[in-house]
């Protein structure tokens, strides 16, 4: 059948105009941008087409000044009217709708003149991640429903005639990264804001008091200046003791109060009365059958001298010894078994019970300690907890993880095991973890962003190393991690990563949190926890007690990916970014929910050793 050239023309052209209808923004949001625009301008009513806002052109296609779209120039994403002497109001209904109709995530109107209030239908402008509304002479108090605005990042209400409390609940919208309330009028208290996420900070020059929130002293004290009745570091004033305890109880009650006490304690005291007489009765009748059965003692004491000559016989100076482990019942050794001789080769079970031990931390899995041998030699120990593998199973596993080296997972020391303890002796290392180097830099030391890309590759590396080797060796069970975490990556003398506690929770009976469900250990939930790791390395926030890939996710969903950096690697270059920006994308693709989505190990370590060649 043959059409004619102008059947398809008409159809070119039909097609051409539904193309662009849909490719602009409706007239009912347009309409609404100009009321809005003349509720912030009430003196000057031409200000529309100054700007050259009309209902005849589109604000996207056509550019109208302060807009800026996205998806295409569908969807409407910024207003930016700033510094146009706007001497009006913000309309609260308007708002509501100019957020309900598009994907608005900027708001900036600062450097004008407008007053009133912040209305409160802003809690309907859900997609917000930036509100700037400085130097106005807007005032009263904020709207108790501005903290609804889960996605935002910076608000900065500076300058202002704004009065009343902060919402106390604003320290709960967890991505924010910038507050910057100075010169208002604020009273009451400051909430208990996470500084440790929070880049920039002032609420200077208001009248705020009592304490400040922990970990100001992140920011200088200029930005507290004003209040005088703040309170706490960075502050030269200390914060008042807490109040006494409220008033005891009128006599009435106290009375009540008396009697339950003494009826309590009656109860306690007859309870401990009846163990002891039971005790004392248990105690006489066994007293009474050893004396009725003479043979039954000579025979105990019969064979406690034949087991000291056995032991006298055997014994010898090696019987802690690590050259020579004796074994149990079970064949299982219960000496210490050295595997790694430089500079421990006469390490014994004895020595470390009589070295001074420091708690490092405590965790699902165990208790890690460091002790000083000697004086000098130090190293760190994790004592094992709640443990399933039975003392074979334990030791067999540590030698084969011991026969696949990496440079980058610290090898194993020595280990000991019996049926009540099970030890494992890693070299301290001085560097600390990765953890600390990231959250907890107190002598402030640079870390750099080849030097984070140098872990992330190094961790890549031999996780996919182990793991393969694991594999090939027919120990599949033990090619995993298990526990893998910043605090269990160290830092060696020359600040290259060490993979620490490889395989010690590697079991399939473990199960881990992940991704928002409960998901059993396998290789694939290394590959999410590294991807956790690689947040780490690129926000400088922790995951610990945070949802880091939460945040992230709202942040990279709202087009915002820069936000996600931390500040202070974005001034090296747009190579840098580039390169942060493609671990970003490997760090999502391993965090993925459905565990056969995500890559394999060895996929992970060829993707971050092709980002070092950028």
């Amino acid at each position: 059948m043959e059409v004619s050239p102008m059947r398809l023309l008409l159809s070119l052209l039909f097609l051409l105009l539904i193309d662009s209808a849909s490719s602009q923004i409706s007239d009912d949001l347009k309409t609404s941008l100009i009321s809005f625009l003349g509720k912030l301008s009430s003196s000057n009513p031409q200000i529309n087409r100054d700007l050259g806002w009309t209902t005849a052109s589109d604000p996207c296609l056509d550019s109208w000044k302060g807009i800026n779209c996205k998806k295409g120039g569908k969807s409407l994403h910024l207003i930016a009217l700033e510094s146009l002497k706007l001497n009006g109001s913000i309309d609260g209904d308007l708002l509501s709708h100019l957020c309900n109709s598009s994907s608005l995530a900027v708001l900036s109107l600062k450097g004008n003149a407008l007053n009133g209030g912040l209305p409160s239908e802003i809690s309907s402008c859900t997609r917000l991640t930036h509100i700037y509304l400085s130097n106005n002479s807007l005032s009263g108090s904020l709207p108790s429903s501005l903290p609804m605005l889960k996605n935002l990042k910076r608000l900065d209400i500076s300058h202002n005639n704004f009065s009343g409390n902060i919402p106390w609940n604003m320290s709960r919208i967890s991505g924010l990264i910038s507050f910057l309330a100075n010169n208002n009028s604020f009273t009451g208290t400051i909430p208990e804001f996470n500084l440790d996420f929070i880049n920039e900070f002032d609420v200077s020059f208001n009248q705020l008091s009592g304490p400040l929130p922990a970990n100001s002293e992140k920011f200088p004290v200029s930005r507290y200046d004003g209040n005088p009745g703040l309170c706490g570091k960075p502050l030269d004033v200390e914060c008042p003791p807490p109040p006494p305890p409220p008033p005891f109880p009128s006599d009435h009650n106290s009375k009540k109060i008396s009697i339950s006490k003494g009826i309590m304690i009656s109860g306690y005291v007859l309870f401990a009365l009846v163990i002891v007489l039971f005790s004392m009765y248990k105690f006489l009748k066994k007293k009474k059958k050893k004396k009725s059965d003479p043979l039954q003692v000579t025979k105990l004491n019969q064979k406690k001298d034949s087991e000291s000559s056995e032991k006298s016989e055997t014994a010898s100076p090696s019987e802690y010894s690590i050259s020579s482990p004796s074994h149990n019942s079970a064949g299982v050794s219960t000496s210490l078994v050295l595997l790694k001789k430089d500079g421990c080769k006469d390490l014994k079970f004895e020595d470390l019970l009589r070295a001074p031990a420091e708690l490092l931390g405590k965790g699902r899995f165990g208790s890690l300690y460091k002790v000083v041998i000697n004086g000098s030699t130090e190293l760190a120990i994790k004592r094992i907890k709640d443990w399933t593998l039975s003392g074979d199973e334990f030791q067999k596993k540590i030698m084969t993880m011991d026969q696949a080296s990496h440079p980058n997972v610290l090898p194993v020391t020595a280990f000991y095991c019996s049926k009540q303890e099970k030890l494992v002796v890693y070299d301290f290392q001085k560097n600390g973890s990765l953890y600390k180097r990231l959250h907890d830099n107190r002598e402030g030391r640079s870390f750099t962003w080849k030097s984070r890309l140098n872990v992330a590759a190094g961790i890549s590396a031999g996780l996919s190393f182990m793991q393969q080797s694991l594999i090939n060796s027919g120990a599949a069970t033990a090619a995993g991690h298990g526990n893998l975490k910043s605090s269990n990556i160290l830092l060696s003398s020359t600040m290259d990563p060490l993979i620490s506690e490889y395989g010690l929770t590697a079991l399939p009976t473990h199960r881990q949190e992940l991704a928002g469900k409960t998901e059993p250990f396998s290789s694939s939930t290394d590959v999410y926890d590294l991807g956790v790791i690689f947040l780490e390395l690129l926000t400088g926030k922790p995951s610990h007690g945070f949802n880091l890939a939460q945040w992230v996710h709202s942040v990279v969903r709202e087009e915002w990916t820069v936000e996600v950096f931390d500040r202070l690697l974005l001034n090296d270059g747009e190579m840098v970014e580039e390169a942060m920006m493609r671990l970003l994308q490997v760090a999502l693709q391993c965090m993925k929910g459905d565990a056969n989505a995500r890559p394999r190990m060895a996929e992970v370590a060829a993707m971050v050793a092709g980002i070092k060649q950028i």
